[in-house]
């Protein structure tokens, strides 16, 4: 029997719906082989990365040691809140974990701004790399993690080992700090291998020695759960464990360090340094103010990094390689020298004209620190009482070659090659640099008497002051200063190239110029480092400063007869040497020589009827 229209329209429908099921059951089939078949590697790799994950493990810093073995920097461990971007990041998971909701739970949970996660989130989303969030986080906020961890997607706990500085602001601008890379410092370094929220070297040794001080950071597979928790390790991918940084000793004493911070620990701004006149190691160097560098490795805050780089104090700034002042009277060691290097002066000579309290020279009246003056002067006298008339005169009869030729082989006018960054070379003027400044042979002579007595256009910085006492102290041997002493793994190591001798002149020259330095301390303007049992050479000096005070500046060397410490300080807007920083010294050669010392405070000057004492 023939069909009637509703029973064809039903099988019409029947084959229309067969159809669509047949071609989607074909689809689905054609699904199913692509991705077991054809996408199964890729596939299999991508749910690996979303399982396994790998973590990386930092490696310690070496240790820097003193001369004694005494630890100056170490490392600890530290827990440290992260941020670790998903293997696979679309568009829209990025935005999400930058959106403003989820920042602001994050930064309240971890206590830091906002702007900052955001940034480190931002970077650490465009590298892939993870971002440190808070260094040394407290329990406090590693529990509040914990507790939130559904609600902070890609926020995670890490364990890794911190710089510590176990005597705090102890020689801070010499051991500089580490503190976490930034964008620059990561672009240069990325085929290094260095990473988001890595430690590096900023001042000091630290980045000096950073490429011995950093170890390998080692690597190691981890399964992680659906909150990305570590769960276990993967057995199947052993550890690469990490390597240590290689270990420094250094040639600081910490016993020399403690004296000079000690002695300066009322200066405000100033440098000290101390060397060994035999070989150039530094013994001691301090810089004020200081800073704490443990700061850094914890993570510092923007207002803390301004509050330190404003002011006018600058505690980052070591002053005591990277400022140059006006050597004042100390020069007058190297005027001396030089003149009795070219014969103008010996044992017994005498200027022409004594010293009334001033000299006039072109209608102009140069003064002498002492108003009343000092008469006629031998020339031992003379650097004894530090009389500026005197070396007025010699100045002006050398010229300002021999000055110059002697200063530079004391030190002066160029880096001394130390191993730490940012040395500045500081200033001996010549002939060129004059007729660069004024027309070619025109300049006035009247800059030779300012040179004489240490100003007008000089600039040394206290650790070129206390390599020119170490020269003086050895008889004319050049030294290097340097600081490392030996790397852990590199036999034979040594601090640049050996140097060529210093100066060069007859023993009787250097006999005289010690015994002028040693009636400086014994009866002259350094009285306040008169130290019953101990033989001291020194001089004074008072540098005029246009913008302030003076400044106070004292170098010496003992025991005169071997020495093995060289000194130089510097207090800023402080006053005069010899009561200022004499005393300074006299503290730390008491502290070193004398066993049964207890002093914890600057010798005071002694009371002594000479004007001289606390003179210039």
């Amino acid at each position: 029997m023939p069909q009637g229209p509703p029973q064809r329209d039903r099988d019409t429908r029947f084959g229309v719906l067969a159809g669509l099921g047949l071609a989607g059951f074909g689809l689905i089939v054609l699904g199913l082989v692509r991705l077991q078949v054809f996408q199964h590697d890729e596939l299999a790799r991508l749910a690996d990365q979303n399982r396994i994950r790998l973590d990386v493990i930092r490696a310690p810093r070496g240790v820097i040691f003193d001369r004694a073995g005494r630890v100056l920097a170490d490392n600890q461990p530290s827990f440290s809140i992260v941020f670790r971007p998903a293997p696979i990041e679309s568009t829209l998971r990025a935005r999400t974990l930058v959106r403003s909701d989820w920042l602001a739970r994050v930064s309240g949970v971890i206590v830091v701004d906002s702007e900052e996660v955001k940034r480190k989130v931002q970077e650490a989303n465009r590298t892939g790399q993870t971002a440190v969030l808070r260094r040394s986080a407290p329990f406090a906020v590693m529990a509040a993690v914990e507790e939130s961890r559904s609600l902070l997607s890609g926020i995670d706990v890490q364990v890794a080992p911190i710089r510590r500085y176990p005597e705090g602001s102890l020689a801070a601008q010499l051991l500089g700090y580490a503190g976490e890379i930034n964008d620059r410092e990561l672009a240069e370094r990325l085929e290094k291998g260095y990473h988001l929220g890595d430690l590096i070297g900023k001042s000091g040794l630290e980045r000096r020695y950073e490429e011995v001080l950093r170890g390998e950071d080692g690597a190691e597979f981890v399964v992680v759960n659906a909150m990305g928790k570590r769960v276990t390790t993967l057995e199947e991918g052993p550890p690469r464990l990490p390597v240590s940084g290689r270990d420094l000793i250094v040639t600081l004493d910490l016993d020399v360090q403690r004296a000079l911070e000690e002695g300066m620990e009322h200066v405000e701004r100033g440098a000290a340094v101390a060397l060994d006149p035999r070989d150039g190691s530094v013994l001691g160097m301090v810089s004020k103010p200081v800073f704490d560098p443990n700061e850094f490795s914890q993570g510092i805050s923007f207002a803390r990094w301004k509050q330190l780089n404003s002011g006018g104090a600058f505690p980052l700034l070591n002053r005591a390689i990277q400022s140059a002042y006006p050597p004042g009277s100390t020069f007058k060691v190297v005027t001396m020298l030089a003149g009795l290097r070219q014969g103008l002066v010996h044992d017994g000579s005498h200027e022409a004209t004594a010293c009334t309290g001033g000299y006039y020279f072109g209608g102009r009246r140069f003064g002498c620190w002492k108003k009343e003056g000092h008469g006629s002067l031998d020339l031992v006298s003379a650097l004894q009482h530090s009389c500026d008339v005197f070396f007025y005169q010699l100045g002006l009869r050398m010229g300002i070659e021999p000055m110059e030729q002697t200063a530079r082989g004391l030190g002066l006018g160029e880096k001394t090659g130390i191993d730490l960054p940012g040395e500045t070379k500081g200033l001996v003027p010549s002939s060129a640099y004059y007729n660069q400044h004024f027309h070619t042979g025109r300049w006035p002579r009247g800059v030779l008497l300012n040179l004489g007595i240490g100003q007008g256009e000089l600039l040394a910085t206290p650790l070129q002051l206390a390599t020119m006492t170490s020269v003086v102290a050895n008889g004319g041997t050049a030294v290097r200063p340097h600081v490392v002493s030996a790397i852990q793994g590199v036999p034979g190591f040594r601090v640049g190239k050996p140097l060529e001798s210093g100066i060069e002149t007859p023993p009787q020259n250097w006999d005289l110029l010690h015994l002028a330095m040693r009636k400086v301390v014994e009866a002259g303007t350094a009285g306040a480092v008169r130290i019953p049992g101990l033989e001291v050479g020194g001089k004074t000096g008072t540098a005029q400063n246009p913008h302030g005070n003076d400044h106070a500046l004292f170098v010496c060397y003992a025991p005169a007869s071997a020495p093995t410490i060289a000194m130089a300080i510097v207090a800023e807007n402080s006053g005069h040497g010899g009561s200022i920083s004499a005393p300074i010294a006299a503290h730390v050669l008491k502290k070193l020589f004398l066993s049964d010392s207890t002093s914890t405070a600057p010798l005071a000057p002694p009371a002594v009827a000479a004007a001289d004492t606390v003179g210039d």
